[in-house]
């Protein structure tokens, strides 16, 4: 299967598993990339608005980084890389607040022994399929902050049908809400339009099989 049509599938599954358990593991990884963007900006006395406009930058840029990364070498070492760096965030915050986060440890688990045993296998079109669901899963994530959200904020009826809505990691819109007189949900279709060209570009171009 070709990386397009990989990246395709994989977007497909993920919009429909966003907002179930079953995406728990790559729901902490973009809500670690949010709590830490958040802990940064407030710490430098950001506004709501400047932090908001930081943590889209920086899940795009995340996203773009690891679409380029997948097309290299250095693609399999991904879900590697990712366990490893969460599982030692989750530490440190199980150190700072002197508490275990019971769930986030089994869900930081289940994809840290999955990639053991892709690595040890040497089962490298595994590990690309892998490497792909963390990258987007995570453009899901930008898709469901920045569409679904607002929409389901119109009314209580799409609230209930756009069940994937129940998990957002990313609080972006809410700081655009009404600002210069433009609706919540007008921000985010146009903030999804400038991350979405150089997404689905790098998803088409440079084929990685």
């Amino acid at each position: 299967m070709r990386s397009e049509e990989r990246a395709g599938a994989i977007s497909i599954v993920m919009l429909f598993l966003w907002g179930t358990l079953i995406a728990e593991p790559f729901h902490i990884f973009a809500r670690y990339i949010a709590v830490g963007v958040t802990y940064a900006l407030r710490g430098l006395g950001a506004n709501s608005l400047i932090t908001s406009l930081a943590l889209y930058l920086i899940v795009v840029s995340v996203i773009i980084l690891l679409q380029k990364l997948s097309k290299s070498k250095l693609g399999v070492f991904i879900p590697c890389t990712i366990s490893v760096l969460f599982i030692a965030m989750l530490i440190i915050r199980s150190i700072v607040n002197s508490s275990v986060g019971v769930s986030d440890a089994v869900c930081l688990a289940i994809p840290a022994l999955l990639s053991v045993i892709l690595y040890v296998t040497k089962f490298e079109k595994g590990l690309k399929w892998f490497s792909d669901c963390y990258t987007y899963s995570l453009a899901v994530a930008l898709l469901n902050s920045l569409i679904f959200v607002p929409l389901s904020n119109l009314n209580n009826v799409l609230s209930m049908i756009l069940y994937i809505t129940r998990y957002n990691d990313l609080d972006i819109t809410g700081s655009f809400k009404d600002l210069a007189g433009i609706p919540e949900l007008v921000w985010g279709l146009f903030l999804f339009a400038f991350a979405v060209l150089p997404i689905a570009y790098l998803a088409v171009t440079g084929r990685r099989k």
